[in-house]
């Protein structure tokens, strides 16, 4: 069972999660593309020796720009989508050099992840699924009945697939595997509020 907390960081107003297992009290960080007092609050509360991973549910700035920062406070391990690996490396496929931005500190990820590949937290199995369109190496991790779905889903829409590696054909075959899912699943995106998978599947997609 997940214990979930949302902090919207950064100026396109990502949505980092915290996510603990309630039976074994570990936890996780996803897409942390900002710092937040509060988030760094509630790791200290939690115990930095028990947040055991970072995970990304793709490449761009906005969702990775301060994993190193938080894999250096806590020591936990980064994850990645194997198809996303060169992300973390590349400040123009990240985007972080554009606009006039500063690129961000590029980093390896400890643990790249394929399609149907599951790690644990604690009690709680999470499972990537991959989902291409956005970047070509994005992936939803689907934990018990909930899914952190990066910008692949959304409420009320879909990912862009104008950015470096995205592509619309890529999303819609995405789709249509999620859509193999629990209807009643709760989704959290990257941007913007939750949902329900099987809502957006009937009234938006």
């Amino acid at each position: 069972m997940l214990e979930v907390k949302t902090y919207v960081l950064g100026p396109i107003r990502t949505n980092c999660y915290f996510i603990k297992d309630k039976s074994q009290g570990l936890g996780a960080i996803i897409d942390p593309g900002g710092i937040s007092k509060q988030l760094d609050s509630d790791i200290t509360e939690l115990g930095i020796e028990n947040v055991k991973y970072i995970l990304l549910t793709h490449g761009h700035f906005d969702h990775i720009t301060r994993a190193s920062r938080y894999r250096r406070f806590t020591g936990a391990k980064i994850v990645i989508g194997k198809e996303e690996d060169e992300f973390t490396k590349d400040n123009s496929l990240n985007m972080s050099s554009m606009r006039g931005r500063k690129g961000i500190e590029n980093f390896e990820a400890d643990l790249l992840l394929d399609d149907g590949e599951s790690i644990f937290l604690g009690d709680t199995k999470i499972t990537a699924i991959h989902t291409p369109g956005h970047t070509k190496g994005s992936i939803c991790y689907l934990a018990d009945d909930v899914m952190f779905s990066g910008d692949t889903i959304m409420k009320e829409g879909l990912g862009r697939t104008d950015f470096p590696t995205g592509s619309k054909e890529d999303l819609n075959a995405s789709i249509k595997k999620l859509m193999a899912l629990d209807d009643n699943i709760t989704v959290y995106p990257g941007h913007g509020d939750i949902t329900n998978l099987g809502i957006e599947m009937k009234n938006y997609i």
